[in-house]
């Protein structure tokens, strides 16, 4: 598994950068598109939530790479499936938003996408 993850996260920067700007780009054409009723509350939420949600999943996994005791299979198997969990739950998400004409956005819209953001910056942090 840790093959695997080396060539899905081979390319940190774009591996965090392209999450981020699909996030960017569905939060922004719900705020001209989307409408809601608690519409100005989704746009005020969406980007705090986000950014402790990106921290806390950093956090969580950069723990784990960090801890001499956490052995490597199971971090192994534990980035891996968190990251096909989040990676197939926000691309069946972002295919909802966008086939809704963006009325089906919420701040857990692109949770998935920055947990795999995430999990790719934990991921450059582990030692060969």
């Amino acid at each position: 598994m840790r093959k695997i993850l080396d060539k899905m996260f081979g390319n940190t920067k774009l591996a965090i950068l392209i999450p981020t700007l699909v996030s960017a780009i569905l939060y922004l054409l719900f705020i001209m598109f989307g409408v809601a009723e608690d519409k100005m509350e989704i746009i005020i939420t969406t980007p705090i939530a986000a950014v402790f949600w990106f921290l806390g999943s950093f956090l969580v996994f950069y723990v784990q790479v960090k801890n001499r005791y956490c052995r490597e299979g199971f971090l192994n198997f534990f980035e891996f499936s968190a990251t096909l969990f989040f990676g197939i739950y926000s691309i069946i998400d972002a295919i909802s938003v966008v086939i809704s004409g963006f009325q089906s956005f919420t701040p857990t819209t692109v949770a998935g996408l920055l947990t795999y953001a995430s999990i790719a910056w934990a991921h450059s942090k582990r030692t060969k």
